[in-house]
Protein backbone atom coordinates (compact mmCIF):
# COMPACT_ATOMS: atom_id res chain seq x y z
CA UNK A 1 0.00 0.00 0.00
CA UNK A 2 2.80 2.47 0.09
CA UNK A 3 2.52 2.82 -3.96
CA UNK A 4 -0.97 4.67 -3.55
CA UNK A 5 0.23 8.20 -2.26
CA UNK A 6 3.00 7.98 -4.99
CA UNK A 7 -0.01 7.37 -7.38
CA UNK A 8 -2.04 9.75 -6.60
CA UNK A 9 0.98 12.35 -6.53
CA UNK A 10 1.47 10.94 -10.34
CA UNK A 11 -1.90 11.51 -11.50
CA UNK A 12 -2.35 14.85 -9.62
CA UNK A 13 1.14 15.78 -11.60
CA UNK A 14 -0.64 14.17 -14.98
CA UNK A 15 -3.61 16.33 -14.93
CA UNK A 16 -1.69 19.12 -13.93
CA UNK A 17 0.29 19.14 -17.10
CA UNK A 18 -3.00 17.41 -19.12
CA UNK A 19 -5.00 20.96 -18.39
CA UNK A 20 -1.68 23.08 -19.69
CA UNK A 21 -2.21 24.91 -16.56
CA UNK A 22 -4.73 27.43 -17.90
CA UNK A 23 -4.51 31.29 -17.50
CA UNK A 24 -6.12 33.98 -15.51
CA UNK A 25 -8.10 35.48 -18.64
CA UNK A 26 -7.50 38.92 -16.52
CA UNK A 27 -4.06 38.29 -16.69
CA UNK A 28 -3.49 39.10 -20.45
CA UNK A 29 -5.55 42.33 -20.12
CA UNK A 30 -2.90 43.24 -16.66
CA UNK A 31 -0.28 42.44 -19.13
CA UNK A 32 -1.45 44.69 -22.05
CA UNK A 33 -2.26 47.10 -19.79
CA UNK A 34 0.76 47.59 -17.85
CA UNK A 35 3.01 47.27 -21.20
CA UNK A 36 4.47 44.45 -20.47
CA UNK A 37 5.26 43.11 -24.05
CA UNK A 38 6.68 39.76 -23.05
CA UNK A 39 4.17 38.57 -20.41
CA UNK A 40 1.46 39.82 -22.99
CA UNK A 41 3.34 37.66 -25.91
CA UNK A 42 3.65 34.67 -23.06
CA UNK A 43 0.07 34.37 -22.41
CA UNK A 44 -1.10 35.29 -25.48
CA UNK A 45 1.08 32.19 -26.65
CA UNK A 46 -0.44 29.58 -23.90
CA UNK A 47 -3.87 30.25 -25.50
CA UNK A 48 -5.27 33.35 -23.53
CA UNK A 49 -8.34 35.06 -25.40
CA UNK A 50 -7.07 37.74 -27.43
CA UNK A 51 -10.68 39.15 -27.45
CA UNK A 52 -10.75 39.61 -23.81
CA UNK A 53 -12.56 42.69 -22.51
CA UNK A 54 -12.89 44.64 -19.36
CA UNK A 55 -16.74 44.16 -19.34
CA UNK A 56 -18.87 42.89 -22.04
CA UNK A 57 -19.06 46.01 -24.21
CA UNK A 58 -15.64 47.30 -22.82
CA UNK A 59 -12.50 47.82 -24.24
CA UNK A 60 -10.47 44.95 -24.76
CA UNK A 61 -6.88 44.36 -24.62
CA UNK A 62 -6.45 45.40 -28.74
CA UNK A 63 -7.83 48.86 -27.42
CA UNK A 64 -5.41 49.00 -24.78
CA UNK A 65 -2.50 47.67 -27.00
CA UNK A 66 -3.14 50.42 -29.72
CA UNK A 67 -3.52 53.16 -27.43
CA UNK A 68 -0.63 52.48 -25.59
CA UNK A 69 1.02 52.44 -28.90
CA UNK A 70 2.80 48.82 -28.70
CA UNK A 71 3.29 47.70 -32.27
CA UNK A 72 4.49 44.24 -31.27
CA UNK A 73 1.52 43.11 -28.47
CA UNK A 74 -1.01 44.80 -31.36
CA UNK A 75 0.67 42.07 -33.98
CA UNK A 76 0.37 39.31 -31.71
CA UNK A 77 -3.16 40.17 -30.71
CA UNK A 78 -4.40 40.15 -34.35
CA UNK A 79 -2.22 36.96 -35.57
CA UNK A 80 -3.95 35.39 -32.31
CA UNK A 81 -7.84 36.35 -33.81
CA UNK A 82 -8.26 40.02 -32.44
CA UNK A 83 -11.28 41.63 -33.16
CA UNK A 84 -9.97 45.05 -34.93
CA UNK A 85 -13.74 45.56 -35.50
CA UNK A 86 -15.06 45.77 -32.37
CA UNK A 87 -15.97 48.82 -30.68
CA UNK A 88 -16.21 49.08 -27.08
CA UNK A 89 -16.31 51.79 -24.62
CA UNK A 90 -13.57 51.93 -21.55
CA UNK A 91 -16.10 52.03 -18.87
CA UNK A 92 -18.40 49.44 -20.44
CA UNK A 93 -21.50 51.33 -20.15
CA UNK A 94 -23.84 51.29 -23.42
CA UNK A 95 -23.93 55.17 -23.29
CA UNK A 96 -20.51 56.27 -23.36
CA UNK A 97 -19.32 57.09 -26.76
CA UNK A 98 -17.74 53.77 -28.87
CA UNK A 99 -14.13 53.19 -30.08
CA UNK A 100 -12.43 50.93 -32.18
CA UNK A 101 -8.99 50.00 -31.61
CA UNK A 102 -7.88 52.18 -34.93
CA UNK A 103 -10.03 55.03 -33.49
CA UNK A 104 -7.84 55.09 -29.97
CA UNK A 105 -4.53 54.53 -32.25
CA UNK A 106 -5.19 57.39 -35.16
CA UNK A 107 -6.12 59.92 -31.44
CA UNK A 108 -2.98 59.26 -30.30
CA UNK A 109 -1.14 59.91 -33.60
CA UNK A 110 -2.58 63.20 -33.95
CA UNK A 111 -1.72 64.05 -30.28
CA UNK A 112 2.41 63.10 -30.96
CA UNK A 113 2.13 64.93 -34.49
CA UNK A 114 0.83 68.28 -32.93
CA UNK A 115 2.07 68.58 -29.83
CA UNK A 116 5.78 68.81 -29.05
CA UNK A 117 6.96 65.93 -26.71
CA UNK A 118 7.90 68.21 -23.99
CA UNK A 119 4.50 69.15 -23.80
CA UNK A 120 2.60 65.79 -24.64
CA UNK A 121 2.32 65.13 -20.38
CA UNK A 122 0.99 67.95 -19.69
CA UNK A 123 -1.26 68.08 -23.15
CA UNK A 124 -2.51 64.95 -21.93
CA UNK A 125 -3.31 65.12 -18.09
CA UNK A 126 -5.17 68.36 -19.01
CA UNK A 127 -7.45 66.32 -20.68
CA UNK A 128 -7.90 63.64 -18.33
CA UNK A 129 -5.35 60.93 -19.86
CA UNK A 130 -2.81 60.51 -17.28
CA UNK A 131 -2.36 56.48 -17.68
CA UNK A 132 1.70 56.22 -16.89
CA UNK A 133 1.64 53.27 -19.57
CA UNK A 134 0.28 56.34 -22.01
CA UNK A 135 2.21 59.42 -20.72
CA UNK A 136 5.31 57.43 -21.42
CA UNK A 137 4.35 56.40 -24.66
CA UNK A 138 3.58 59.76 -25.77
CA UNK A 139 7.05 61.24 -24.65
CA UNK A 140 8.70 58.57 -26.62
CA UNK A 141 10.25 60.09 -29.74
CA UNK A 142 9.41 57.13 -31.78
CA UNK A 143 5.50 57.71 -30.63
CA UNK A 144 4.71 58.86 -34.19
CA UNK A 145 6.55 55.67 -36.09
CA UNK A 146 4.60 53.41 -33.57
CA UNK A 147 1.24 55.16 -34.16
CA UNK A 148 1.57 54.86 -37.68
CA UNK A 149 2.36 51.19 -37.56
CA UNK A 150 -0.29 50.19 -35.57
CA UNK A 151 -2.78 52.27 -37.39
CA UNK A 152 -1.27 50.25 -41.11
CA UNK A 153 -2.27 46.71 -39.15
CA UNK A 154 -5.24 47.42 -38.02
CA UNK A 155 -6.49 48.74 -41.51
CA UNK A 156 -4.82 46.01 -43.27
CA UNK A 157 -6.68 43.48 -40.43
CA UNK A 158 -9.98 45.31 -40.60
CA UNK A 159 -10.21 44.70 -44.60
CA UNK A 160 -9.04 41.04 -43.98
CA UNK A 161 -12.28 40.31 -41.82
Amino acid sequence: MRCRPLLFFALTLSLFFATGCKTDPASLMTAVKADNTAEAIKLIGKGADPNIRTSPKGWSALHYAAMNGNVEIVQALLKAGADPNYAGTKDGLTNSASRMPLDLAQGMLDVVKEIQPAEREAELRKNGLDDPVLLKSAKDPNAVDRYENIIVLLIKSMKAK
